[in-house]
């Protein structure tokens, strides 16, 4: 490889790479959404520990379940194990065809079935309320059926919650991606994280218009006062979090760590990550902040384009890539170095969440159909 540097008739210094000359322009562009990327994610927060000794009020723990009987073990187990006196787990069988019900009453857990979402009511929202309102704790928790809490998870949000009783308290788990087909889901998290802006180099951790729908916590008369996931904002939404954390006002948000509370969202491969994404992807990106949106779209732009405008810089962004998506999840090191790969299936995400929204057509998620416009 040679490397020169020439001084071209406008003054400009031109940097020649495998024979090929770069103007500063591209090798600035390229700069720029690298370090938009270590901006974003410079500091993802973990929920803060709780006092393990400490007493603590009673919390409820809502669980919409369709068709979960393969992922409810591995969330059950542990919040039998962490619960306190008072504590209650409800698991919501959103008119399941598998053996959802009785796995969840295995566990010890109560199970509730939910009227047919009416009119103007989507079917995670519809169970949430339901399951809302067959409780009386002072804390509500709300958490996917693919959720794999860590031991302190229900102490330490309802230690965040006592702190914050105004806000929506929200984490995103650690995603668990062993197999190859799952590795592309590394940039949905990543930008997911990158686009909710709560965990840049400024320190700044609250945010008004986003939630992780995983998990989240509220206080009872706070969820009540906004009108939790019957408000106009939530109950027709696919992304409830965002409309719930929108009709609250204020949110704070965290990320999951390897060994607390994890995830696994897309087990059977690369089709249902498709169908997953595809769902909530483009309505997630136009809910985040207008700055933390476009500075993901550079970072993504210079991971797109920069290596092919400047070979040089591959390396540079294989290692960020590296560095930056295990603070999101799993990410293997051959994957990092492929990264062009798993940015075509994100583009294709990408693409099948604008144009099912551009369209109207509907996109068919746990049997049924939704409406990506609905947001």
């Amino acid at each position: 490889m040679t490397i020169a540097i020439t001084l071209d008739a406008a003054s400009l210094v031109g940097i020649e790479v495998f024979g090929i000359e770069h103007s500063p322009v591209e090798l600035s562009l390229y700069a720029f959404g690298w370090l938009c990327g270590w901006f974003l994610l410079a500091r993802p927060r973990h929920l803060p520990p709780s006092d393990a000794a400490a007493a603590r009020p009673p919390v409820a723990v809502v669980i919409p379940a369709r068709n979960e009987e393969e992922s409810l073990p591995h969330l059950l187990g542990p919040l039998a194990a962490s619960r306190r006196r008072g504590d209650r787990i409800v698991v919501v069988d959103d008119h399941s065809s598998d053996r959802t019900a009785a796995v969840a009453r295995r566990f010890g857990a109560e199970v509730t079935t939910p009227p047919t979402p009416a009119p103007g009511w989507l079917g995670k929202p519809n169970a949430c309320w339901h399951g809302a309102n067959s409780v009386d704790a002072a804390v509500l928790v709300f958490l996917d059926a693919d959720v794999r809490p860590g031991p302190t998870l229900l102490d330490d949000l309802a230690a965040e919650v006592g702190r914050h009783p105004d806000a929506v308290v929200s984490m995103q788990p650690w995603h668990t991606m062993p197999t190859v087909s799952e590795q592309p889901s590394i940039l949905c998290n990543t930008t997911a994280l990158m686009g909710c802006g709560a965990f840049t180099a400024s320190g700044r951790i609250r945010g008004g218009t986003v939630a992780f729908g995983p998990v989240i916590a509220i206080d009872r008369a706070t969820y009540l006062r906004s009108g939790g996931h019957a408000a106009d904002g939530v109950r027709s939404r696919h992304t409830e979090d965002i409309g719930l954390a929108r009709s609250v006002g204020r949110s704070r948000l965290f990320v999951g760590t390897p060994g607390g509370t994890t995830f696994r969202m897309y087990p059977t491969g690369l089709a249902e990550l498709l169908r997953g994404w595809t769902r909530s992807f483009a309505t997630g990106a136009r809910s985040a902040p207008w700055w933390s949106a476009l500075a993901t779209f550079c970072w993504i732009f210079s991971m797109a384009g920069g290596w092919l405008a400047v070979p040089l810089v591959y390396p540079f962004t294989a290692i960020q890539l590296w560095i930056i998506g295990r603070r999101a999840g799993t990410i293997r090191p051959w994957a990092a170095v492929i990264f062009p790969v798993l940015l075509a299936v994100f583009v294709v995400i990408v693409a099948r969440s604008l144009w099912a929204i551009a369209s109207g057509r509907g996109v068919t998620w746990k049997g049924r159909q939704v409406d990506a416009r609905t947001g």
